[in-house]
């Protein structure tokens, strides 16, 4: 059935709705562009937020998880992040993927990209799946890099407590048609407990071809060389468990307008040792893809955006035989705008063909009304996640294999509420109901050792409240709360790691033009560790404190985490850091 509606899905999605025939139209994300665009630095588009460099600038924030967490309903870590307790999320930057082929959840190499290097970031809560294909349940995270004229660049470096040092440079070059950039950095920290320590490395470089607008090619490189402790679960300690891990990314991207490809390969090894318990695994995994999209003119209808995408992912280790992969696809999707532009619908469909599991149609659709000050959107997507190679085959000090994982299938439901009252004042609501069949979770035994496994049916259930107050030019301060109901429909437990109760609270301060001062506040409710809902780890309040003094092309810097330091445990139930402190310069060109 699949294989059919590969030939005509194209023509499906082309057949108008008389209600829109007033005028051609931009894509839905262009659409949200304009609109977006002229509002607060930050915007939400019901599912879609928009965060742009001013914004990210008036963070301070240091680290792609910093600006992230500000975002209502998202959670992100050193190498992760999750939306609506959801963690398979695709994260793309200049369009090439960035998730991690080796991990679990598809964890995300923020190295390579820092947040003074971000023109603009779209967080597309819950849907994407249709554009961007399988395993992103949780959404997709859009990010564009700036774009120089001439020469650019800057050199950034800290130290703080528990042996932290950090170091990164970068340049960027213009001349002519082309644009050249190199960068470079390293990580390393002592760590807050036994075998916490980790130490990281990194380069890339890359190139763009520009011929004129609408015309250009673009090639990037980077590797990353990561070695870690894993220091475990504090009843079941691992003080010998180490970790290393190599990635590789390459891509090549063209654009000829209409016509977008996008070539990757991204290449990973990871490397488990525990002397302790005789392991010593190795998992290699590569993905090779190619991305394929057109944008067409459908004339008084609007505009559909259509293609297809082939991936490839290989898989050898110490403990299983060698694995081969394909996923063939084909998308598209018509945005539809009609009553002056109030009125938006979006529809899209995507069918992808699995050489190892089962074939999985992903449809979406969105329809968004705006007037003056408010838009309401209403939407439907359907994903499929696939287990990854590290969840099926993967042996840890903490972990055993499962070969026989399923693929997971996440229907989500969302109906937002955007409004900006007051040039100073604006806020935003949303509700969402997720649906995960055979969801994939990762399980702790009694001895401490966990395996993924797959759940009947799980639903995520909540919403999610933002408003941002600024009472002066000098000060602003923004609010985020998210509630989620996380049941385990089978047995009506609450599932493990999944917080009720999410609370943020920044308070922006700029006494004079050259200081910056951020006051960060959170509060997660406790969580439960363990699917029979025996075992917590507490609620807990954190609150943190940034500062920046810049002065023409030079700032000094100083952060602060877990500023009263509290006790406190992540959701898997490992010791969270205590009072920690970096004091740092940056240097731009």
């Amino acid at each position: 059935m699949i294989r059919s509606l590969l030939i005509c899905l194209v023509v499906m999605l082309i057949q108008p709705i008389d209600i829109f025939a007033d005028e051609q139209t931009p894509s839905d994300d262009e659409a949200q562009s304009s609109i977006t665009d002229r509002r607060s630095p930050i915007t939400e588009n019901g599912d879609t937020i928009v965060i742009t460099a001013e914004e990210i600038g008036a963070m301070q924030a240091h680290k792609m998880a910093d600006v992230l967490n500000h975002v209502p309903g998202v959670t992100a870590g050193d190498s992760s992040v999750g939306i609506h307790g959801v963690y398979k999320v695709k994260v793309f930057v200049d369009g090439r993927p960035i998730n991690d082929p080796t991990s679990s959840y598809g964890a995300i190499k923020w190295d390579l990209i820092l947040p003074d290097q971000v023109e603009r970031i779209e967080i597309l809560r819950g849907k994407g799946s249709s554009r961007y294909g399988q395993d992103a349940s949780g959404g997709v995270i859009l990010i564009t890099t700036k774009r120089t004229r001439d020469l650019t660049g800057n050199v950034k470096t800290y130290a703080g407590n528990h042996g932290t040092g950090y170091g990164h440079a970068n340049l960027q070059m213009t001349t002519g048609s082309w644009t050249a950039g190199v960068t470079g950095g390293f990580e390393a920290t002592d760590g807050y407990k036994v075998n916490n320590d980790k130490e990281r490395w990194k380069a890339g470089a890359s190139a763009i071809y520009t011929i004129d607008d609408g015309k250009n090619f673009s090639f990037s490189a980077d590797y990353i060389e990561d070695e870690r402790g894993s220091s475990g679960q504090p009843d079941y300690p691992t003080p010998f468990s180490r970790k290393e891990t190599e990635n590789t990314s390459l891509s090549f991207r063209a654009t000829w307008r209409p016509v977008a490809s996008t070539t990757y390969y991204n290449e990973g090894r990871n490397h488990n040792t525990d002397r302790s318990r005789g392991i010593d695994k190795t998992l290699r995994v590569s993905k090779w893809g190619e991305d394929l999209s057109a944008t067409f003119s459908t004339g008084d209808w609007g505009e559909l955006n259509a293609g297809g995408a082939f991936q490839m992912d290989r898989a050898s280790g110490s403990n299983f035989d060698d694995q081969q992969e394909e996923t063939y696809s084909l998308f598209a999707a018509e945005t539809l705008l009609g009553m002056d532009r109030r009125l938006s619908l979006t529809a899209g469909l995507r069918a992808n063909i699995n050489s190892a599991f089962d074939d999985a149609l992903n449809p979406e659709v969105k329809l968004s009304y705006k007037w003056k000050k408010w838009r309401a959107t209403v939407a439907y997507s359907r994903s499929s996640n696939t287990p990854s190679f590290y969840q099926r085959y993967n042996e840890t000090s903490s972990t055993r294999p499962n070969p026989s994982l399923t693929m997971e299938t996440s229907d989500n439901y969302s109906l937002s509420l955007f409004v900006q009252l007051y040039k100073t004042l604006s806020g935003s609501v949303s509700i969402f109901h997720n649906r995960l069949t055979d969801r994939i979770t990762y399980v702790t035994g009694d001895d401490g050792i966990g395996q993924y496994q797959n759940f009947g049916l799980v639903t995520y259930t909540g919403g999610d409240f933002a408003a941002t107050w600024t009472p002066h030019d000098t000060i602003k301060a923004k609010t985020t709360y998210t509630y989620m109901e996380a049941v385990d429909e089978e047995t009506d437990h609450w599932l493990t790691s999944k917080a009720r109760h999410t609370v943020n609270l920044d308070i922006y301060w700029q006494p004079i033009q050259p200081i910056s001062i951020v006051l960060t506040n959170k509060y997660v409710s406790k969580v439960y560790r363990n699917t029979a809902n025996t075992k917590t780890a507490p609620e807990y309040t954190l609150t943190g404190l940034r500062a920046e003094y810049a002065f023409q092309h030079f700032s000094l810097f100083t952060e602060i985490e877990n500023l009263f330091d509290k006790t406190y445990y992540y959701a898997d139930g490992l010791l969270a850091p205590p009072f920690t402190w970096v004091v740092g310069m940056n240097w731009r060109i």
